[in-house]
């Protein structure tokens, strides 16, 4: 790199013979000022690392469009059988690098029922060493059942009988961590009302589920079409009563009250943060519907689902998983409960049915999918299909007329150039060239 002197004595920094090709959304600017992508997903970018204040550093960022596949790059719904020892599960996720949550259920087969056949829970945050049961109040267990997060996936470990028995059917549900879809928190517990715990789904909270993991206690849940009390416990069937959360934003939740369940002091706890985006790009929305009885109810989501989670919130009912590898449609509806260690049911009445822009619930007079009035919940995410790849900027960039530029389209190429001078505090910025050859 080389500094020279520029107008009024300010320094500006030049890189000689630097390219950087980037793959992700952190464009580091002690790299060089010459950066080339192309596009397979929707990067959130961030500038690190510019010269300190008083040292102008002006750079570019050359843009080939692409598309991002809905939504096989944060979410995956993986089936195997137990070989009896450790195996590695291969669902296309870097949990590596971006981390994540893997939900594993038994489904059938000769493991001891509700010893063997409990919900396996383990996330990048808390570590491999160890897991949570989401059908029991248990403390998080400090025996392995998840032996590594691989850049395509898993390998499962240590308790083999709980998540790998020889022969058994499991299921695997893979969330990894990505803004606008799903995020991680682990705190320490203060004690005191309106805690602020801050995270990084740079979009609307959904859905938050929390569990202290040094004690046996209560799945908390909140979720942001729950009601007055828009609070439940996803280990029990109980309506929702309770107020966990009571505001957040797009960087943080407030917690209501200082409950052993969710910040008890000096109390360690996990935090699990799903998005609700109304994007038309989106991958995951949390809402709710009013029961109809006997009725069906039509829930338009604007695409249709892979998979749901589905909460009355007005009366005693289950959690009801369901997706559509396992079988969710108009011929086949297999349910798994996420407060039980039961196995999972194959049922010939299809209360839940995907439709292109949703779902339908054929209720049939049950109260778990609501009867008349009835509030009830979901978190639904996107089933597959492709979008042009679009680029959120960082507020930090002062755009021309303060208008941020399009993103170019699949097969076209558009280079930005920006300059910073005052240590990173603001960026100048600007589509520089269009449709470059």
């Amino acid at each position: 790199m080389k500094a020279f002197k520029i107008k009024n004595g300010l320094q500006a920094s030049r890189y000689l013979l630097s390219s950087t090709t980037i793959s992700g959304s952190t464009i580091d600017l002690s790299l060089g000022s010459m950066f080339s992508t192309t596009l397979s997903s929707d990067p959130a970018y961030t500038f690190t690392n510019p010269p300190a204040s008083g040292v102008a550093q002006a750079f570019s960022l050359e843009v080939a469009g692409g598309t991002t596949t809905f939504t096989q790059d944060s979410f995956a719904t993986t089936l195997y059988t137990g070989t009896g020892s450790a195996q590695t599960i291969t669902n296309g996720l870097d949990l590596s690098t971006d981390g994540g949550l893997v939900w594993v259920k038994w489904r059938s087969g000769s493991a001891t029922a509700g010893n063997n056949t409990n919900h396996i829970l383990v996330d990048s945050e808390t570590g491999t060493s160890g897991f949570l049961e989401s059908d029991t109040t248990n403390a998080r267990t400090a025996t392995a059942a998840i032996s590594s997060f691989n850049s395509n996936g898993f390998t499962t470990g240590g308790l083999i009988s709980d998540v790998d028995n020889f022969g058994d059917s499991y299921a695997s549900w893979t969330f990894k961590k990505q803004a606008k879809f799903f995020d991680i928190v682990t705190y320490t517990g203060d004690g005191t009302v309106g805690r602020v715990i801050p995270h990084s789904l740079n979009s609307a909270v959904g859905t938050v589920i929390i569990k202290q993991t040094n004690a046996s206690r209560d799945w908390a849940v909140w979720h942001r079409s729950g009601g007055a009390s828009p609070g439940g416990k996803l280990n029990l069937t109980a309506a929702f009563g309770y107020t966990w959360v009571s505001s957040t934003s797009t960087t943080s939740i407030t917690l209501e009250n200082e409950g052993v369940e969710i910040n008890g002091n000096g109390q360690s706890y996990v935090a699990y943060l799903f998005a609700h985006d109304t994007a038309s790009d989106s991958r995951i929305k949390c809402g709710s519907y009013t029961g109809a009885g006997s009725g069906a109810v039509d829930v338009n989501l604007g695409w249709g689902p892979q998979f749901l989670l589905i909460k009355n919130t007005t009366r005693a009912t289950n959690w009801m998983m369901q997706d559509t590898t396992r079988g969710m449609s108009n011929t086949s509806w297999n349910y798994i409960i996420a407060n039980e260690s039961s196995s999972e049911v194959a049922s010939s009445t299809n209360r839940v049915v995907p439709t292109a822009t949703g779902f339908t619930v054929n209720n049939n007079g049950g109260g778990t999918f609501g009867q008349s009035g009835d509030n009830v919940i979901y978190m639904a995410i996107r089933g597959d299909a492709a979008t042009d790849s679009a680029i959120t900027w960082p507020t930090s960039i002062k755009w021309p007329a303060g208008v941020a530029p399009t993103t170019p389209v699949p097969g076209k190429k558009d280079l930005f150039t920006f300059l910073t001078t005052d240590g990173g505090t603001t960026y100048y910025g600007k589509k520089a060239a269009e449709g470059i050859a």
